[in-house]
C-alpha cells in the first residue's frame, strides 16, 4: 500500500513539474517534447504567445513584457596561433682568428670585456717585420734622392729619359715595398672586427698561434636572432615585419616582442616546416645566444559575427541567440566558429548591429515582446533605456 502512495505522489509531483516547466520556463518545450510529451499539450499548458492580447492590452497575453539586457553584434577574425620552439644566436658573431703565425706578445682583453670595432685584442712578436718596414723605408729614400737628382739633370739635358724612367721605376717599387712591408706589420696584431662582448679567451702570453687558431669570440648582443619552424600551411600568412612574441625557457616571466626578418625559401620536406627567423631588441642585455625561446605568432583569419558569451543559450535543438528586433524576441539558431575569453564567433543568419539579449533570456520566448532595459556598448558600458551611457564603476568596501 505504501508503494501505491508513493508512486501516486511522485506522478503528482512529475505533473506539476512538467506543467510548471511548460508554463512558466519556455526553452524547456523542446527538452519537454524530446522527452515524450505531445506538443499540442505542451500548447495548452503555456500561456498564451500573442504579443498583443486584447483582453489585457498588455504584451505576453496578459504578462508584462520580460526585462532583458542586450548587446550589439559585431565582427571578429577567427585567431589562429602557432606555436615553436626556437633557438638564438647574436646579430652578429666572429671568431677571431690572427693573420698569421707566430708567439703572443700581448693579450689585451679578457672574458665579458666590452670592445669596439678596431680595438686591439693581441699582438704577436714583430721584430723581423719591424726590420723589414725600416729596411724598406731605407730602400725608398735612397730610390727618391736618387729620382730627385736625375730629375734635376734632365732639366739640363745632361740625363736621357730613359734613364728618369728607369729610376722613377725604381722609386714607385720602394713605395710599393714599404707598403708590403706595413702590411706585414699590421697583421702582426689582431683587432676586434666588430664591436660586441667577448666571450673566454682561451690564449695567453707566450702561446704560439696560427691562423687557425681562436683569440677570441665576439658577441654583438644588441639584438637576437631567434630561428625557429613554421608547419607549411602557415606559409602564406607569415610576412616580413610580422610581430612575434618569444619566452626565453631560462625567463619564463619574460616576454619578448620581436619582428620577422626573414624567411626561408622552401619547405623542407621531410618535416613539412619553413625556416623563420625573428630580431629581438636585447638593449638590457638579458638575452643570450644559444638560448631557446618559445615562439607564438597570431594570424587573423575568416570574419564572421560577435556576440558576448552570455548571449549563447543551448537546448535540445542546438544552440542559439535572442535577437530583438522591434522589441520583439526572435530565436536564431547559430553554430560556434570559435570561443575567446571575451567574444564568441558565430555563424548565423543574423546582421551586423541586430542586439541580442545576453541577461534575462529564462523567460524569453519566441515572438514575445521584451523590454530592454539597458544595452551593453562595445566598450563595456551600459547605456539604459532612455538611452544615456553610464561607465560602471567599482566600488571598494
Amino acid at each position: 500500500m505504501n508503494l501505491l502512495k508513493q508512486m501516486a505522489v511522485t506522478l503528482v509531483l512529475v505533473t506539476c513539474a512538467t506543467i510548471a516547466m511548460a508554463r512558466y520556463y519556455p526553452a524547456s518545450h523542446a527538452v519537454l517534447n524530446s522527452l515524450g510529451v505531445p506538443a499540442n499539450l505542451i500548447s495548452m499548458i503555456a500561456l498564451p504567445d500573442d504579443p498583443n492580447d486584447e483582453a489585457t492590452g498588455r504584451p505576453g497575453g496578459g504578462r508584462s513584457a520580460t526585462a532583458v539586457i542586450t548587446a550589439p553584434i559585431s565582427t571578429g577574425a577567427i585567431s589562429t596561433q602557432v606555436q615553436a620552439v626556437g633557438s638564438s644566436e647574436a646579430v652578429r658573431s666572429v671568431s677571431v682568428v690572427p693573420l698569421d703565425a707566430g708567439v703572443l706578445t700581448q693579450v689585451a682583453v679578457g672574458s665579458g670585456d666590452v670592445v669596439a670595432g678596431g680595438d686591439l685584442l693581441a699582438q704577436l712578436n714583430a721584430d723581423t717585420e719591424e726590420i723589414a718596414r725600416d729596411r724598406a723605408a731605407v730602400v725608398l729614400r735612397s730610390a727618391q734622392a736618387e729620382y730627385t737628382r736625375y730629375a734635376s739633370l734632365g732639366q739640363a739635358s745632361a740625363a736621357s729619359q730613359a734613364d728618369l724612367d728607369t729610376l722613377l721605376a725604381a722609386r714607385d717599387d720602394a713605395e710599393l715595398a714599404l707598403r708590403e712591408a706595413n702590411v706585414a706589420l699590421e697583421n702582426r696584431s689582431v683587432f676586434a672586427p666588430i664591436g660586441g662582448v667577448v666571450g673566454i679567451v682561451p690564449v695567453e702570453v707566450g702561446d704560439y698561434v696560427t691562423t687557425a687558431t681562436e683569440i677570441a669570440m665576439i658577441d654583438d648582443r644588441s639584438q637576437i636572432v631567434v630561428d625557429f619552424w613554421v608547419p607549411e600551411r602557415f606559409a602564406s600568412f607569415v610576412a616580413i615585419g610580422q610581430p612575434v612574441k618569444a619566452n626565453p625557457l631560462a625567463l619564463s616571466a619574460d616576454e619578448f616582442i620581436g619582428t620577422v626578418s626573414a624567411i626561408g625559401s622552401r619547405v623542407e620536406t621531410d618535416s613539412r616546416t619553413f625556416q623563420v627567423r625573428a630580431l629581438i631588441e636585447n638593449t638590457a642585455d638579458l638575452l643570450r645566444p644559444g638560448m631557446s625561446f618559445a615562439i607564438s605568432m597570431a594570424f587573423d583569419g575568416d570574419t564572421y559575427p560577435s556576440v558576448d558569451p552570455l548571449a549563447v543559450q543551448w537546448d535540445a535543438e542546438g544552440s542559439y541567440v535572442w535577437a530583438v528586433t522591434d522589441g520583439v524576441a526572435k530565436r536564431v539558431p547559430v553554430q560556434i566558429v570559435q570561443r575567446n575569453a571575451d567574444a564568441v564567433l558565430i555563424e548565423a543568419d543574423i546582421a551586423e548591429g541586430v542586439h541580442v539579449v545576453t541577461e534575462g533570456t529564462l523567460n524569453v520566448r519566441d515572438g514575445v515582446a521584451v523590454t530592454v532595459q539597458s544595452d551593453a556598448t562595445t566598450d563595456g558600458s551600459v547605456a539604459d533605456a532612455g538611452g544615456e551611457t553610464a561607465v560602471p564603476t567599482k566600488t571598494g568596501g
